[in-house]
């Protein structure tokens, strides 16, 4: 029984270290983990577009020959001028104007 009982010991000690291996491992791995965490940059929000900004975009659009549909526009968005319109709304506005200076579909000029 000599035999048995040093493999028994054995299998006891193997398991031991296996559980020792797994604790590093997942010690490691948090390591990293939040040191990944750490290193990453932070995440920007998207930067709020200002009346100036905007004023400058449909200005261009309105040289463009656009300046009824920017009125328009303007007007669609419940102000007689850009600077009444909220801030918040900017975004959607310049994506409207924006398309209006692109070719309609079939449409070849």
């Amino acid at each position: 029984m000599g035999k048995l009982s040093d493999l028994d010991l054995q299998i006891k000690e193997l398991r031991s270290c296996g559980e020792t291996i797994i604790e590093i491992a997942n010690t490691l791995a948090g390591m990293f983990s939040s040191q990944a965490a750490e290193d990453a940059p932070p995440k920007e929000k998207p930067k709020a577009l200002t009346l100036e900004e905007v004023r400058h975009r449909m200005t261009v659009i309105a040289q463009a020959g656009r300046s009824a549909e920017v009125k328009a526009l303007i007007t669609k968005y419940g102000a007689r001028k850009l600077s009444d319109i909220d801030p918040s709304k900017f975004e959607g506005l310049l994506k409207e104007a924006d398309a209006l200076g692109k070719p309609e579909a079939g449409n070849d000029g």
